[in-house]
């Protein structure tokens, strides 16, 4: 069967609201979408049959099924999430060629695939400009609360403080029976609430979020997920009851487990990771309200990491998920086994040197305790290697060895030449994360700092991508001249006058957590270049040079990896860019990806190294893969390999810092530079971190990462 093309049909079976800006946006990209809410298959020669689970319609299994028998396309379910399905559902009787879930379930399959759930699109709010339009009051204080759920203890609750905040209390509803009930307990009970307000239209809830100061919501195990994805990138911080919160499975998109406490009292790092604050009885939820009345600061980390977090979830984002599957179920990139790579023989290459130390804010502080995950580039002839090292003060740094066969060390700096400097690059008290770290496991681990340097050439140029994890882990970029960097390699004395020689751009994406990424140059990219003046945009922040340049940006937001195009960014609608790979269902990279080094140019495609996480030998780790992608259209997988090229195996990958990881973030040519094409002798060096203690190496030549029979099928 052909791939999905534009004009080519989706039918959806069955539908939810929640799925509303995800169509919208296949219909942006020129696919033909039918729903059929009542389960009934109309026309059989679609491309992709999506069957939308339901908890509270009546699927007609029996006949679906039957009639799914009889389809031309591609079958998928999408599973709904929290609904129970045992061995003998009807569900089961059927041959899927795919299962979408949002969250994981226990009583689902190991093969399927996971996807974001949606959030509407991100509002700019002008809450001036909504009130206005709805005669709201100017000088309140106005509160909103979500009045389709629970809503009378929080109604309760804001009556007896309203006076102390000054507040103006709005309840909105979605039907006039849910009104009339509303009004109808108010006066019962004598509260003192300002107006309870019907809605269910897109808009009209727009204006009135918009409005507000404060969304609140209660509501328990009734609450549907979509209901938080909806609001939260409307502008307006929301609070919702503590329940919901581990309902909803928002573990999804959180690095910690939200027992990390901040400076702020009673705010954990969950609630500042996904911008929705939690209350459990009235005066938590009373000191969660005068907290966001009274503190500009963290007002605006809340409003700016639910706008990441629902960037993150976008249909953008979300939508291309699901393209991305169709994509491959009916036209899968060519999975066949690629060579492994040879280790050096004398790995490690290089080990921390634990004896050199720095002066930072007047104390002396061992700078290497471990070195790992290191970029690299070949520049005349030269190889130079960034690598991360992380100090025993809990930092992460970056240090310069350089080799000219890539094997024997030429040179070590005795200091790094890139730090953090910027309040974005360390927490604001890490202190607190030491004292946590120590509590939690037992010693301090990884306070902050500057991670996993990626390098790329572009115009005399050399830009780099790391990881900043400052209160928030964000991508990060730099750049320094081609002259500056290599008169440092001879001339510079100091850290501090490395540091300072590098020009920062700050976080690519501002609050949103994401890391992983490459850049590179595409100049042969076949779609038109972006032309015109970008819009004023707080939250993509990129030098303005590479907006007029045909360059791809790959990152990664949990579990996938996203691409997007500079020029593109002068475009309104493009943030976060569109999915570019996702984890293989049941394979060895089944639970998350990242990108590795900056891809390789080849005739026959770009060549991606890039790093998978699995299940392997019983054990969850960290090996890499190789992907080819269309010179003319970067986002096409040409190949993808079925088997990883390096997993570890030896001790130093196996037993470390953090056991069985092997992890590049630099590949380069060994007799190339790195921005010349490569042809199939040419030999490949991957400079790896193991067990995140250990800097390694591997080679491999470009003929053997790719077999003879996809080279001879590009050929044709």
């Amino acid at each position: 069967m052909e791939g999905l093309r534009k004009g080519d049909k989706i039918t959806l079976l069955g539908f939810h609201d929640f799925l509303t800006p995800v169509v919208d946006y296949w219909k942006e990209e020129g696919f033909n979408v039918e729903i059929e809410y009542n389960y009934k298959i109309r026309d059989f020669n679609s491309k992709v049959y999506l069957i939308i689970d339901s908890p509270k319609d009546h699927i007609p299994w029996r006949i679906l099924l039957e009639e799914l028998r009889n389809v031309k396309g591609k079958t998928l379910f999408l599973n709904y999430p929290k609904t129970t399905k045992n061995h003998d559902h009807p569900i089961w009787r059927h041959k899927w060629d795919g299962i979408i879930s949002f969250f994981w379930e226990e009583y689902l399959p190991k093969n399927i695939y996971l996807v974001k759930f949606p959030s509407y699109p991100v509002f700019k709010k002008n809450l001036e400009v909504s009130r206005e339009k709805l005669g709201f009051p100017q000088d309140k204080k106005m509160v909103l609360v979500m009045g389709d759920y629970s809503f009378e203890n929080v109604l309760f609750y804001l009556s007896d403080v309203k006076s102390l905040l000054d507040l103006y209390i709005v309840v909105l509803v979605s039907t006039y029976e849910r009104k009339l009930k509303v009004e109808k307990f108010v006066a019962k009970n004598g509260l003192n609430v300002d107006s309870v307000i019907l809605g269910g239209i897109w808009d009209d809830d727009l204006q009135i979020v918009g409005a507000s100061e404060v969304v609140i919501m209660d509501g328990g195990d009734e609450v549907e997920p979509f209901e938080v994805y909806k609001f939260i990138g409307w502008g307006t911080p929301l609070i919702i009851k503590y329940k919901i919160f581990n309902n909803f499975l928002y573990n999804e998109a959180i690095k910690f487990d939200g027992k990390e406490r901040t400076e702020i009292k009673g705010i954990s790092k969950t609630d500042l990771s996904t911008g929705v604050l939690r209350f459990k009885n009235k005066e938590d939820l009373f000191y969660k309200i005068k907290l966001l009345f009274e503190n500009e600061n963290l007002r605006d980390i809340i409003l700016g990491t639910s706008r990441a977090f629902a960037y993150a979830h976008s249909p953008e984002l979300v939508g291309s998920q699901f393209l991305f599957i169709f994509r491959e179920l009916l036209e899968p990139p060519q999975y066949r086994a690629s060579k492994k790579a040879v280790r050096f023989q004398n790995n490690p290459l290089f080990k921390a040197r634990p004896n050199l130390y720095l002066n930072i804010n007047r104390k002396k502080i061992k700078w290497e305790k471990l070195v790992y995950n290191a970029g690299a580039i070949r520049i005349n002839g030269t190889i130079y290697v960034l690598y991360r090292a992380l100090g025993e003060d809990g930092v992460s740094r970056i240090g310069l060895w350089w080799s000219k066969d890539g094997y024997k060390e030429e040179g070590r700096l005795d200091y790094p030449i890139f730090g953090p400097k910027e309040e974005y690059e360390m927490p604001k008290k890490p202190e607190l994360r030491r004292k946590w770290q120590k509590r939690t496991f037992g010693m301090i681990r990884e306070v902050g700092g500057t991670e996993d340097p990626r390098i790329t050439l572009i115009d005399d140029w050399l830009y780099m991508t790391y990881t900043a994890y400052g209160d928030v882990v964000q991508l990060a970029m730099a750049k320094i001249p081609l002259n500056t960097f290599l008169d440092g390699v001879k001339n510079f004395k100091s850290y501090e006058e490395w540091n300072n020689a590098w020009v920062r751009n700050g976080p690519i994406f501002k609050y949103l957590e994401d890391k992983d990424a490459v850049l590179y140059v595409v100049n042969e990219r076949n779609k038109e270049f972006s032309n015109g003046k970008r819009e004023e945009d707080d939250f993509v922040t990129i030098f303005p040079e590479l907006l007029d340049k045909k360059v791809a940006l790959i990152h990664r937001i949990p579990p996938d990896m996203q691409i997007l195009y500079t020029d593109e960014l002068k475009a309104k609608s493009i943030k976060v860019g569109r999915t570019f790979l996702m984890p293989s269902p049941n394979t060895w990279d089944s639970i998350k990806i990242g990108a590795g080094a900056p891809p390789l140019k080849t005739p026959f495609g770009w060549i991606h190294i890039y790093h998978g996480v699995g299940n392997w030998m019983g054990k969850r780790a960290y090996g890499l893969g190789v992907i080819l992608t269309s010179l003319e259209d970067p986002e096409k997988i040409l190949y993808r390999s079925s088997n990883p090229i390096l997993q570890p195996e030896e001790l130093y990958e196996t037993t470390g810092w953090v056991p069985n990881v092997v992890f590049t973030c630099g590949v380069v040519p060994k007799s190339k530079d790195s921005y010349e094409v490569l042809g199939l002798d040419d030999e490949l060096l991957i400079y790896y971190g193991g067990a995140d203690e250990v800097m390694a190496l591997a080679e491999i030549k470009v003929s053997d990462l790719i077999p003879e029979e996809i080279l001879t099928k590009l050929a044709v």
